[in-house]
């Protein structure tokens, strides 16, 4: 679709302004352009100018449409671009492994750095709690918490020493409850 401008001089002053009317086109509006002020021609003697005859400019508006070119791609071509990019995702994906059991190796090794330290704190706090145990074994205060209590040395007569025992004796000894329910 064309639309066609035609300029017009309008006297302002000693100066001529030019301002578009729309003759034809689409919507009837014209795009706003900024009207150029200037002389339009050379004065004569009398003050008066030369017209010149209105300007018509045609702006048109082509529409182009490629939706029918199809860029033809040979067959050959078109293979060895597949086999290429094949090759190059296969060689990626080599790359990607390697560097996937460089970063698990680098990150097995910190972990084994902190399992190692664990463990040497496991072991001082072993150490530490078989010495606790230790210390709560030890017969000397446990006579005197016995002490604490009230309770008394047994006398060497109620102790009894066993040497040798017969499966009768066992079976004898062992302590029952008669009250417990099972």
């Amino acid at each position: 679709m064309a639309t066609a401008f035609q300029w017009q001089e309008v006297p302002g002053g000693d100066q001529f302004l030019r301002e578009p009317r729309v003759i034809r086109g689409q919507g009837g509006v014209p795009q706003r352009l900024k009207p150029e002020v200037g002389r339009v021609g050379p004065r004569l003697h009398r003050g008066l100018s030369l017209r010149k005859p209105p300007i018509v400019e045609f702006h048109t508006v082509k529409r182009i449409d490629n939706s029918r070119l199809v860029r033809h791609v040979e067959p050959v071509k078109l293979k060895n671009y597949y086999k290429t990019a094949a090759l190059g995702g296969i060689v990626a994906m080599f790359c990607m492994l390697y560097i996937y059991q460089h970063f698990r190796c680098i990150d097995l090794s910190f972990q084994l750095e902190d399992l190692k330290g664990k463990q040497t704190q496991a072991v001082a706090l072993n150490g530490q709690l078989k010495l606790k145990i230790e210390t709560w074994r030890n017969p000397h205060r446990i006579d005197a918490i016995a002490h604490q209590l009230g309770f008394e040395r047994p006398d060497p007569s109620q102790v009894l020493e066993y040497a040798n025992f017969d499966g009768s004796q066992v079976e004898s000894a062992r302590l029952v409850r008669p009250n417990r329910v099972p």
